[in-house]
């Protein structure tokens, strides 16, 4: 393989991505519950020695594995900032992880196909508001501190794109949508 040294070989179109999300299929739950957050996590992935240098990327399969969630007390402002974002007295703090299979073509006479695994974490946080309420069978509505509330915290990868820095090395940008829903379960 030729070795790019102005930067990126991206040819994303030759490119498989499996684990991509429908984000209409979460419309109406982010809707009903507005806790949710948008990231970007840019990564560069090393192929491990005991593989062959890289020279084509043929698929990237992606997941999302929510590791770590919990509830914590930070100031109340109700001043929004230059963004329009307030501080509600709660944080919903999430850490998980990118779980990530590279299919390539080797870049030796053969070139026999290899993946590679790759387990990148990330943390973030949602802010929630400091009281959920919660209807309940009788028809009558209880309230809880978030700090007492179980959140259910989802994922959708909305986008993925991968890029061939030299043979050894992947650039590798995803764009992640977390999404929490209060449970009555504590």
């Amino acid at each position: 393989m030729k070795s790019n040294t102005s930067g990126c070989n991206c040819d994303s179109a030759l490119i498989d991505i499996i684990g991509l999300c429908n984000p209409s299929n979460i419309t109406e739950v982010i809707n009903n519950y507005p806790y949710w957050k948008q990231m970007y996590i840019s990564e560069k992935l090393t192929i491990p020695s005991n593989k062959p240098d890289i020279e084509q990327i043929n698929s990237v399969d992606i997941s999302v594995s929510i590791i770590r969630k919990k509830v914590i007390k930070t100031p109340t402002i109700p001043i929004p900032n230059i963004e329009g974002k307030l501080l509600s007295g709660r944080k919903l703090i999430i850490e998980g992880q990118l779980c990530q299979k590279i299919v390539y073509t080797a870049d030796i006479p053969d070139q026999p196909v290899h993946s590679v695994h790759f387990y990148v974490p990330f943390s973030s946080f949602i802010v929630v508001p400091e009281e959920v309420t919660f209807e309940v069978q009788n028809g009558q509505d209880i309230t809880r501190d978030s700090l007492d509330v179980n959140y259910e915290v989802n994922s959708c990868v909305e986008d993925v794109s991968a890029c061939i820095l030299d043979n050894r090395s992947i650039l590798k940008q995803v764009t992640l949508l977390l999404y929490a829903v209060p449970t009555q379960n504590c």
